[in-house]
């Protein structure tokens, strides 16, 4: 059976709503949740989350009443994650990253397909299709970018990005966080931190150009935190709306923040971000 036409039928509903309420492990790959403290890294594996930073790359889809697009997530043949969604009309930015997943390291294949247009039915259009570099002992994000099928001579995708994520090692009562510019749309963009104890605007590295990322920076800790990419600010709420005072580290979450900066339709772009354990 071609992998265009491999589904779940209704495992795959059910794993959609396991992944809307928290996030899906749809596959055998092992998940650690949100970071790889749940799982620690073999001897030769690599660790690896999808992003669906894409307005328009899948199918027309509903969650949690919010009208979007959805893709289904391939590793190495496997399904990881089906309908994930792009953040958008009051989606949390975190419902369109996705745990790391663990992998052999080395080549690992991508491939990402709009989501089937009724349940149980065929992948849609591949929309991401090549394999990446990984290396033992690391972790990455791949963004689906864009908004458009990348022209001649690229293979016929929308845009990807690999970015090789810190390892966060915060001490208790710290945090770390990266930043990464997977918009095309936006260009070059100079990322920036303000919080209660903060100097105002303070710079995160220099400017990034789309596909760069920047970090791991130790914060303090402090409340009144909000992360900045160019003149776009969102507060660290937007991560997790149980932290109202927008402290970092989060009391009621996880210490660090992975931060992303994706295409929204048209010219302009829109940061969102999880909250992320150590590792």
């Amino acid at each position: 059976m071609s992998l265009r036409h491999r589904r779940f039928a209704a495992a795959a509903v059910a794993a959609l709503t396991a992944f809307v309420l928290s996030s899906c492990t749809g596959s055998d790959l092992p998940m650690p949740p949100n970071g790889p403290n749940g799982q620690g890294f073999s001897t030769n594996n690599a660790l690896v989350r999808v992003v669906n930073g894409s307005p328009n790359a899948g199918s027309p889809c509903v969650v949690l009443t919010v009208t979007t697009t959805c893709v289904d997530v391939f590793l190495d043949g496997k399904l990881v994650a089906p309908f994930v969604p792009y953040s958008q009309g009051g989606l949390t930015g975190s419902a369109a990253i996705l745990p790391y997943a663990s992998v052999v390291s080395g080549q690992v294949l991508v491939q990402i397909f709009a989501s089937p247009t009724v349940p149980g039915g065929p992948e849609g259009t591949e929309v991401y299709g090549l394999p990446i570099a990984t290396s033992a002992n690391s972790k990455y994000s791949f963004v689906l970018a864009g908004q458009a099928i990348l022209p001649p001579p690229n293979a016929p995708f929308f845009q990807g990005y690999t970015f090789k994520d810190g390892l966060f090692q915060a001490q208790p009562g710290d945090v770390m966080a990266d930043f990464h510019n997977a918009s095309p749309a936006a260009g070059s963009v100079q990322f920036a931190v303000n919080c209660d104890g903060c100097p105002t605007d303070q710079p995160m590295g220099n400017a990034a150009s789309p596909g760069t990322v920047r970090g791991p920076f130790s914060l303090i800790p402090s409340g009144g935190y909000s992360f900045k990419a160019n003149a776009t600010p969102i507060p660290a709420s937007a991560l997790d709306g149980a932290n109202t005072g927008d402290v970092l580290p989060d009391p009621l979450g996880k210490p660090n923040v992975n931060i992303y900066v994706v295409d929204t339709l048209g010219s302009g772009f829109q940061i969102i971000g999880i909250e992320d354990t150590n590792g």
